[in-house]
C-alpha cells in the first residue's frame, strides 16, 4: 500500500474512532439509553457524519447527507427517511418530538419499529433497534471504505488532520484544561 493510501486510511480510521468514542460508546451507557431524545440526537449526528463521507457530492447539505445515509441503511429507514429527517430537525431545533412515537423497550415492539401506528399515522421509532441497525451499517460502511479505493480517497479528501493546543504558550496555575477537539475534522466547503 502506498504512503498516500495509508495516510488516507489513517484519516478515515481516526474519524471512525472519534465516532465510536464520542457517539457510539456513550449510547451504550444505560443512562443515555433511557432517554430516547439523547440517543437519537447522537445517532443523527453520526448519520450526518457518515453521510458526509458517503455522499457523492462534497457540497451536499445536511438533508442530502442524512437522507443518503438512511438510504444506505436500507429497509424502512429508506422508506421513512423523510419522517426520520423531520424527527431529527424537531429534536435538533427544539428537543421536542412532535411527529413520531419513541420507544426504548428492549424486548417489546421490535416488530413495530419504523411502522406507522396510531390514528395520526406517526411512525414508531425504537431507539435501541435504530442504534443496533446503525452499528451494522457503520461496520458495513467501514469495511467498504477499506476495500474501495475510490470511496476511501473521496472520504479522506473530506477530512483534514487537525492539531491544536488551546493552552499553547499559556502557563497559568490552576487554569482548567478544556476538552480538545478530535485530531481529524471535516474540511468546511465554502
Amino acid at each position: 500500500m502506498s504512503d498516500q493510501l495509508i495516510q488516507d486510511q489513517d484519516k478515515v480510521d481516526e474519524y471512525f474512532r472519534v465516532l465510536q468514542d464520542r457517539i457510539l460508546a456513550p449510547i451504550q451507557n444505560p443512562e443515555i439509553q433511557s432517554y430516547c431524545t439523547a440517543t437519537l440526537l447522537l445517532l443523527f449526528s453520526a448519520i450526518d457524519g457518515l453521510g458526509k463521507l458517503l455522499h457523492p457530492h462534497n457540497k451536499a447539505g445536511v438533508r442530502e447527507r442524512i437522507l443518503g445515509f438512511l438510504d444506505y441503511m436500507g429497509g424502512n429507514y429508506k422508506v421513512y427517511k423523510d419522517e426520520l429527517y423531520n424527527l431529527r430537525k424537531s429534536l435538533v431545533h427544539n428537543a421536542i418530538n412532535v411527529a413520531s412515537y419513541l420507544s426504548k423497550n428492549e424486548t417489546v415492539g421490535d416488530d413495530q419499529h419504523l411502522r406507522k401506528i396510531g390514528t395520526a399515522g406517526y411512525i414508531n421509532v425504537n431507539t435501541l433497534v435504530m442504534y443496533e441497525d446503525f452499528v451494522v451499517a457503520f461496520k458495513r460502511f467501514s469495511s467498504e471504505i477499506k476495500h474501495d479505493p475510490v470511496l476511501r480517497k473521496s472520504a479522506a479528501d473530506r477530512l483534514k488532520w487537525m492539531v491544536d493546543d488551546p493552552l499553547d504558550g499559556i502557563d497559568i496555575p490552576g487554569l482548567a484544561t478544556p476538552s480538545p477537539p478530535p485530531r481529524v475534522k471535516f474540511i468546511h466547503v465554502k
